[in-house]
């Protein structure tokens, strides 16, 4: 019995692999654009600012304003704004807030002039950004380069740091 099933399995798989050698491998397309800044063009931003789409690096900074380390932290991204800028990249806050006017309400309060986002905390995972993955607490930042390619991802008060960051 073993026997007439070890065949009947090996001429299954031969016919199949007979059938799919004839069909060509399709070859993985490459990207045209670079897959964070296309993806940045499609979501639902609460501040005026948008993304530059030739940065160096991104940084995803989630951020709420009910959270105490948030606020706390806060004051120091948006001085380093200028200086991410300078260096060839882009700072993008996802704001976990419950409600749009909540998050623009924090982004006015700071003066942070770098783009912002609206990001339910239950389903910013789901969000579709290149090298996102969902923190497990906030203030959390996650360093990508344009293709998506996490360069370091922890505790917001990375930022502190990023010019040490970005230099690894």
């Amino acid at each position: 019995m073993k026997t007439a099933f070890l065949s009947l399995m090996l001429a299954a798989a031969t016919l199949c692999g007979s059938v799919n050698a004839q069909e060509p491998v399709a070859a993985t397309p490459v990207a045209e654009t670079a897959a964070v800044p296309a993806k940045l063009n499609t979501l639902p931003y609460i501040s005026a600012a948008r993304p530059a789409a030739d940065a160096k690096f991104y940084v995803y900074l989630c951020s709420a304003s009910w959270c105490r380390p948030c606020r706390a932290i806060m004051p120091n991204i948006v001085a380093e704004y200028d200086a991410v800028r300078a260096a060839g990249g882009e700072i993008i806050l996802l704001c976990f807030d419950s409600t749009p006017q909540a998050g623009e309400a924090y982004v006015k309060k700071y003066g942070a002039k770098f783009p912002a986002v609206m990001a339910d905390f239950n389903a910013a995972g789901q969000m579709g950004l290149p090298g996102f993955t969902m923190p497990r607490g906030i203030p959390h930042v996650t360093f990508v380069t344009p293709e998506g390619k996490v360069i370091h991802a922890g505790s917001g008060r990375n930022m502190l740091v990023w010019r040490d960051i970005i230099a690894k």
